[in-house]
Parts: C-alpha cells; structure tokens; sequence
C-alpha cells in the first residue's frame, strides 16, 4: 500500500527544497565587484640565508585581477622597521615611482625581482613595506605587503677546514706522501675583526672552527716550499651551513719547471715590411707528460710594432689548441710574421709570447728582438731631481746647467747636450732606439738609465729622475 504524507509535510519538504536550491545558486555566483582594473600585489624574500653584507632580492608579483587595463601603474618600497634596507638604483625598472609607469592588462600577473643593501648596522631583521599605486583601482586594500627580510645573525661563525697536498704525480687526486705540512694558512677579508692564521699539520690539514660569516671570506696560504703553487682566490661566502669543512687544496708546480720555451730571429736587422722567420723551441724537461698547452703572443708594450704570427702556424699549440709534449719531448716551429711600417720609427720589432696550459700556472715568457734602424729626430727631455719626494718633476727640480750623455749598450758615445736652467735637454738627431744616459757631476738614475728614443709622430720626451751617487 502507497503511503503519502500530509499536506504539512509536503509544504516543509517544499521549502527545504527552496532552501537548498537558493544555497546551490549563491555559492555558484560570486561575490559583487565593482568593474574596473584591481591591482593585487605580492612579495617575498627568495629562500636562502641572506647576509647582511650582500646584495638581497625581493620578488614583487603585481596581478590585475580586474576587468580593465590597469594604466600608468608604479611602485615604490622603504624600510617600515628594523635596519635600513635600500634599494639599488634602477631596481624598478618600468615601475619607477618617477617614469611614466606601465600597464597591466586584465588577469594579467608579472613578477619583478627587486635587489636592495643593508646599510644600518643596528641589529635585527628588516621589514620592507611596498606598495603599487595606479590612478583608478576598485579594491585598494590588497594594494600593499610588508616583507621580512630573514638574516644571518651576524653573531654567527663558521668552521672552514681542509687538507692541502702537492700533486706531484699530477693526477688532481690526493696522493700518499703528497701532503704539504708546515704551511701557513690564513683567512680575512674587509669587515673582519681580525685575520685567522693557523699551520697545516703532518697530514697537511688545516682547521679554522670559528669564522664570522660574510659573503667575502678569502682563504690562502703563505710558506709555501719547494716552490708548489697554491690558489690564493679561495673565495668563501661563509653563511653558517658548514660548506667549507672538507676542503682539498691541490698545490701544482709552475709549468715553467718543467717546459722550456726559446724564440729566436733569423736576422738581427729588417727592414720594413720584411717576413722575419723566428724559431721557436719547446722542450718538456720534466717526468711526466703535458698536456693543453699553447701560445699567446702579446703586444705587451702596447706600440704595434711586434711580429704578427697568423694563428694557423702555430698547429696544435694555437690558443685554441692544445699541445701534448712527452717527458723529454724537444719541438721545434718555424714561423713567419712581417715586420710594421711602423717599427722605423721606434727602432725594433720583437715577439713576445707566453707558454701556457689550461691546468697549469705561470708558464714561461720569452721573447725574442731584432732592429729596424731608419728613422732619426731630435730627443728633448728633462732631468730632474725628486726634491720633495712626490714622484713627478716640479718647478726648482730641474738639474742645471749638467753635461748629460747618451751612449750605446757597449759603452759608445753617442751624443752629448747640456741641460739648461730648467733641466732640460735635446740630443739632436738621435737615431731612434735605445741608449744608456749618464748625467756629469757624480749623478746616477734613480730607477733605470735607459733611454728609449721614438721618432714623432709617435714619440715622446724622456724625463730622466736622478739622485746622488
């Protein structure tokens, strides 16, 4: 038999249905906003254990979550407690407070990373208050965040400890009997109280167990025997996780121990425009192999007259290359480079170049020169003597009425002038080149007595320091 109910009861299911019906509807429909841009804004610190002597970021996320494009839209930030954070300049970008702002479509969200200093030395954390200003926003109460700013109490200090060896088999690796002991091996920086020294023992191990942390923290080590290299830019930023507690410091012997490296010219005078051939010599006086080596030549002095070598004729010792050399390998390259227009007005031509490797240190420079006579013109100089001790020529310094002389390296006068009541003198119609200048009266060169004499437009006048014999 099919029940029913009474006509109360269906009346109560029919306004429970309402109910439910009327709940369902306004939970599917959002809340009233007024339309028109809405700017909402976001900021943190990234993760990680900032110092207070370093460069902080702060990532700013600004979202429109309006319906309208958001115009002319800048931001600006300052410490609302705790030290000073300042932010770096430009670190706005198109945001500066100052420019003409930017725009933020709707639902669309940028992040920018903000970067800042602390200057205050006043302890504690800092709170960065920032904000985002627009002309129209509908809701400006989300316009706004403070960020802590999250440090390493500057209280904190941090063990740094290693071992340092000389790789003598050259094998990168730690070898028994390779550990350097009895080597002083310090750390300091700016900012540090005072510089840490302690002495590798037996084993070659070091331990520093209380290092202020700081972003700049320089290991390196001092008494270093038998002539093995180590690094001296162990660059530690010390933020008190403990990184640096097992160090391995690999001392390498110089590369010029082992290679030797000779250039010489085929003649002792060009011409210009003439191919010089320079011989080049190699050898691997060592016991074990090398490896990545290469060339560099240089003008080192900076006049454009050294030997130009076209890179190809170094083969597998070019600056790209790399070089193998066997223990006792002796190499020998021919190379031709042409001599400048330009070197008759100095004198010479020469190569300068540097042998290297990409896992070695300090290989050999050597070099090579030849002249190029041509060119002569008057040299016009001063000497003079440092009277108050500053290092340059100045009114009353000028050595007077002196007989000076320039003569060649075998000791052959060459020309003689006499220095006015000023100091200054001229050798007219030097040949260019280099001369040993020697002044009368029981007068020497403070430094060097060379004279290095270049033809206009490329030269210059001599200034000669002398002091007393």
């Amino acid at each position: 038999m099919r029940r029913t109910l009474p006509g109360r009861s269906l009346r109560a299911v029919g306004a429970m249905t309402l109910a439910f019906t009327l709940a369902g509807t306004m939970a599917a429909v959002p809340a009233y906003a007024d339309p028109g841009p809405n700017l909402k804004i976001t900021a943190a610190v990234p993760d990680g254990r900032w110092l207070r002597d370093e460069t902080i970021p702060i990532d700013l996320t600004i979202t429109n979550i309006g319906d309208t494009t958001a115009t002319e839209v800048r931001a600006q930030g300052s410490t609302y407690s705790g030290p000073h954070y300042s932010f770096e300049t430009n670190t706005w970008g198109d945001l500066n407070f100052d420019g003409p702002g930017t725009s933020f479509l709707a639902g669309e969200s940028r992040t920018y990373r903000l970067t800042g200093r602390i200057w205050a030395v006043e302890p504690g954390n800092p709170v960065v208050r920032l904000s985002v200003l627009t002309p129209v926003d509908t809701d400006r109460t989300d316009n706004g965040a403070d960020v802590p700013v999250n440090l390493v109490p500057p209280e904190t200090t941090e063990r740094v400890a290693g071992q340092v060896y000389g790789d003598k088999n050259r094998d990168g690796v730690l070898s028994p009997g390779e550990e350097l002991a009895g080597i002083t091996a310090r750390v300091g920086s700016f900012g540090m109280p005072q510089e840490l020294s302690v002495i590798t023992d037996s084993a070659g191990r070091f331990a520093f167990d209380a290092v202020p942390v700081g972003s700049h923290r320089v290991l390196y080590f001092r008494d270093v025997p038998d002539g093995w290299m180590l690094p001296d830019d162990n660059v530690m930023r010390l933020d008190g996780s403990g990184k640096y507690q097992n160090l391995s410091v690999q001392g390498r012997q110089p590369l010029e121990k082992d290679l030797q490296a000779k250039i010489e010219l085929d003649k002792a005078r060009y011409a210009p425009g003439e191919a010089a051939k320079a011989t080049v010599t190699l050898t691997n006086t060592g016991a074990y192999p090398l490896s990545g080596l290469y060339a560099t030549c240089e003008d080192r002095e900076g006049t454009g007259i050294d030997l130009k070598i076209p890179q190809e004729q170094w083969g597998a010792f070019g600056p790209a290359q790399a070089g193998t050399l066997a223990p006792g390998q002796r190499l020998v390259l021919t190379l031709t480079g042409q001599v400048a227009e330009k070197a008759p007005y100095f004198g010479r031509t020469y190569l300068d170049c540097n042998f290297s490797g990409k896992t070695y240190l300090n290989g050999p420079w050597v070099s090579a020169e030849a002249q190029v006579p041509g060119k002569r013109a008057d040299a016009r100089g001063q000497a003079w003597v440092d009277k108050n001790h500053n290092w340059r020529p100045d009114d009353g310094e000028g050595l007077a009425n002196t007989t000076v002389t320039v003569s060649t390296k075998d000791n052959r006068l060459v020309s003689l002038a006499r220095t006015d009541a000023k100091g200054f003198a001229t050798f007219p119609g030097l040949a260019v080149g280099e001369y040993v200048f020697r002044a009368a009266g029981g007068w020497k060169a403070v430094n060097e007595s060379t004279l290095r004499h270049v033809a206009p437009p490329y030269g210059w006048e001599w200034s000669m320091l002398l002091e007393p014999r």
